[in-house]
């Protein structure tokens, strides 16, 4: 297959100009370069997020802590929100648990509708003691990681995109210039003969 391929797109042929074989070569420049940086790029990228996510959750885990906490009040059974998923929105009741100290605090924290008084829930609780969200989990890390690498790589690959449509005008452009001046050379013949 490479024989049939490469003797046609290179050899010597009537309507070849060297402007197309200038044009094949440089896309294939383009092409290999837009690879290989968009790879790199975005390998680099994801690497540098992964890290950058694994600190932070490295940070959350040491600086929060999961308590139990009693359920004050009956939550509302239906509530008209929903989330992205299609499922119903948390409903935030007051909750009390016991604190480091052994003392006893409160707040709200949201809880599933129909909730009720007396259940049982659980929330993460920051140093100082004040109710914060659950610590990202090693999913999140990765996730953030594929989608910094893939859009750096995908951006790459658009910029190669737009140098490969650069080329393409360019030679356009010159072939266009060398028709013009071919024209030029033959049609006083051809309008004398008509």
């Amino acid at each position: 297959m490479y024989a049939v391929v490469g003797s046609r797109r290179w050899r010597t042929h009537p309507l070849r100009r060297k402007v197309d074989v200038q044009e094949a070569r440089l896309w294939l420049l383009v092409a290999a370069l837009t690879l290989m940086c968009a790879s790199s790029i975005g390998i680099a990228h994801g690497w540098a997020a992964f890290e950058r996510e694994q600190s932070v959750v490295a940070e959350q885990r040491a600086d929060r802590h999961l308590v139990r906490a009693t359920v004050l009040r009956d939550a509302a059974t239906s509530t008209p929100w929903t989330d992205e998923s299609g499922q119903y929105q948390r409903v935030p009741v007051p909750v009390r648990w016991v604190t480091a100290t052994g003392g006893e605090a409160t707040g709200e924290v949201p809880v599933p509708p129909g909730t009720e008084r007396g259940e049982r829930t659980r929330l993460w609780l920051d140093s100082r003691g004040s109710v914060t969200s659950a610590p990202l989990e090693y999913r999140d890390v990765w996730a953030e990681a594929l989608l910094v690498g893939g859009s750096s790589a995908a951006v790459t690959f658009g910029a190669g995109a737009l140098a490969g449509i650069a080329v393409r005008m360019g030679c356009n452009r010159r072939r266009a210039t060398m028709w013009e001046s071919e024209w030029s050379r033959v049609e006083p013949e051809w309008s004398r003969s008509a």
